[in-house]
Formats: structure tokens, C-alpha cells, sequence
């Protein structure tokens, strides 16, 4: 059997994409595992959602750094911390 994709999702909202992604991991339709999602905004909806798939969550917001690179290097840093 092949080895599933990994997956880190991106939300700021409602997370009906992540939602959609977890139905079809659900479903067989889409051989994947999300490893994490990360949200810039801690009251998303999307991390509900995460949290209640058992998904791991993590937020990220771009104003708590000095610029874009050091967020850049969080970011990458959260992805590859999750696997």
C-alpha cells in the first residue's frame, strides 16, 4: 500500500476547504493524513473543525514577528515539526 500524503492545512476562517479534505480522507477518496493545521486567526471556525477530526492545530499570526521572513521560518518550522 502507498504511503499517504501528509498534509499541512492553511485556514483563516471557516475551514469549509479543510472540511471537504477531511470528508474525503473519511470517504477513501483521498489517500492523505493532515498532520496539522494552522490558522492566523484564533477564533477561526476551521480549528473547530480540526479539533474535532482529532487534527493537531497550531496559530500563527504574521504581526507577532518582525517581518515576513522570520514568520516564513515559524511557519516552515510548525510544518516540519508536524511531519
Amino acid at each position: 500500500m502507498a504511503e499517504l500524503l501528509k498534509l499541512g492545512v492553511l485556514i483563516s476562517g471557516s475551514g469549509s476547504n479543510l472540511q471537504s479534505i477531511i470528508d474525503h480522507i473519511e470517504k477513501g477518496t483521498l489517500p492523505a493524513q493532515i498532520k496539522i493545521v494552522v490558522s492566523n486567526n484564533p477564533e477561526a471556525y476551521g480549528l473547530t473543525r480540526a479539533k474535532q477530526a482529532g487534527i493537531s492545530c497550531s496559530v500563527l499570526n504574521h504581526t507577532d514577528f518582525d517581518g515576513r521572513e522570520d514568520f516564513d521560518r515559524e511557519m516552515i518550522r510548525i510544518l516540519r515539526e508536524a511531519g
